[in-house]
């Protein structure tokens, strides 16, 4: 632009091999804009906006946030066209990977360092067990006897949280 004040338009066309009403239509469209080519930029500008909130999310996340909280209604389509136009990507979260181990934790023994149990029957604990097998959830439910560590029953119901494992009779 400012070089056609020094040079004839038409020579600066020539060197760069581009047709004179190319140019002029080209520095009408950088003076008026289209209403098209506003809402194209207001919108990647929201995009890139919302982009920077949450970088980890794609195209349809973002225009469904955006349409949560501006009622701006652009389709999937336009949104990944506006993402691609702007540069925007999602940034995966990398988690870290996990050694298959030991399932359990062992914790300390806390219950027996103050109990002075001298015969049977006087401290019965529990211990509630859930487990999937063959695409069934069950709760399994042991009862042991800590003066012998002897299991004196057990209970196993298919049903999550069943309260009549807890309640059963020693045998």
């Amino acid at each position: 632009m400012e070089m056609s004040s020094q040079f004839p338009v038409k020579h600066l066309c020539d060197v760069l091999d581009i047709n004179r009403s190319g140019f002029y239509k080209w520095k009408k469209r950088l003076e008026k804009p289209s209403d098209k080519l506003k809402t194209l930029v207001s919108n990647l500008i929201l995009f890139k906006e919302y982009h920077s909130k949450y970088p980890s999310h794609g195209y349809r996340w973002l225009n469904a946030k955006i349409r949560l909280d501006t009622g701006l209604m652009v389709s999937d389509q336009y949104a990944h066209k506006l993402c691609k136009t702007a540069g925007i990507a999602s940034v995966s979260k990398h988690y870290r990977y996990k050694k298959p181990g030991d399932p359990y934790r062992i914790y300390p023994n806390l219950l027996l360092t103050g109990l002075d149990i001298t015969g049977p029957l006087q401290c019965i604990v529990s211990e509630m067990i859930a487990f999937h097998l063959k695409g069934s959830y069950y709760e399994l439910t042991l009862f042991m006897d800590l003066w012998n560590n002897e299991i004196l029953s057990y209970s196993l119901s298919s049903r999550k949280g069943d309260r009549m494992t807890y309640i059963h009779r020693l045998a």
